[in-house]
């Protein structure tokens, strides 16, 4: 019983330090010490410990010298490689979900377009980012494979610390909304080729605003290549 509890706390201050990071609570370059953690969480050091040494294997968390453990730094160069995975592999998703969805899979795809496009017409921006959450989750199980959804995961954590900074864009509530319908329409009439166009537009398009924001930030070394253009789409042949 202990082991079980001790590990449901490792689990717990991983899960949490994890949604900082992506929420930008702890951002890019903030010092991480186990001991500054077990305070400010009031738990013990190993499950800090723990927690960093899986962030760390995730690409959240690396040494800096003479500072220990800081949050990764983000810039258009990593957004780049991240939405170029991202795109590869989502196109294998709405592929494979075109292919293998079902009724209920369906009927998921459905509810979160649906709230996506009330949450768009409103202009909540949170409530956007979780029903295109829920899409893109859907999306994944629809493709029923194990081990792309766990690759993906991989990808997304990666992936959502950009898309945090461009949440306030609200120009791009509706469009992005109008395309999950698209992609859900396709999956629908069972449509691999047009699946997999509609979500290489979709990823690109997301990283031409990711881009864009890290260039209004700032973000040193970068700015120069903020327009060097959406990652290279895979095409066969």
């Amino acid at each position: 019983m202990p082991e079980i509890s001790r590990s449901y706390l490792q689990d717990q201050v991983y899960q949490l330090t994890r949604r900082r990071i992506v929420g930008h609570t702890y951002g890019p370059g903030h010092r991480l010490s186990e001991a500054g953690l077990a305070r400010e969480l009031g738990v013990s050091r190993m499950p800090v410990r723990d927690a960093l040494r899986r962030l760390q294997l995730e690409g959240l968390v690396e040494g800096a010298p003479g500072r220990g453990l800081v949050v990764s730094p983000i810039s258009v160069g990593h957004a780049r490689d991240v939405y170029r995975l991202r795109e590869l592999l989502e196109a294998v998703a709405a592929e494979l979900a075109a292919e293998r969805a079902t009724a209920a899979d369906l009927e998921r795809l459905e509810a979160a377009v649906a709230a996506q496009e009330r949450a768009a017409k409103n202009g909540t921006a949170g409530k956007v980012l979780r029903a295109s959450m829920e899409f893109h989750d859907a999306l994944h199980l629809s493709a029923h494979s194990s081990i792309l959804s766990l690759v993906l995961e991989q990808i997304w954590v990666h992936a959502r610390r950009y898309r945090e900074l461009t949440l306030g864009k609200s120009e791009r509530h509706v469009s992005v909304a109008q395309e999950h319908r698209a992609l859900l329409e396709a999956i629908r009439r069972h449509d691999p080729d047009g699946a997999k166009e509609i979500i290489q537009g979709h990823v690109q398009g997301a990283f031409e605003v990711v881009a864009q924001q890290l260039a209004a930030n700032g973000t040193p070394g970068e700015e120069a290549r903020a327009t060097a253009g959406p990652p290279v789409r895979a095409r066969s042949g």
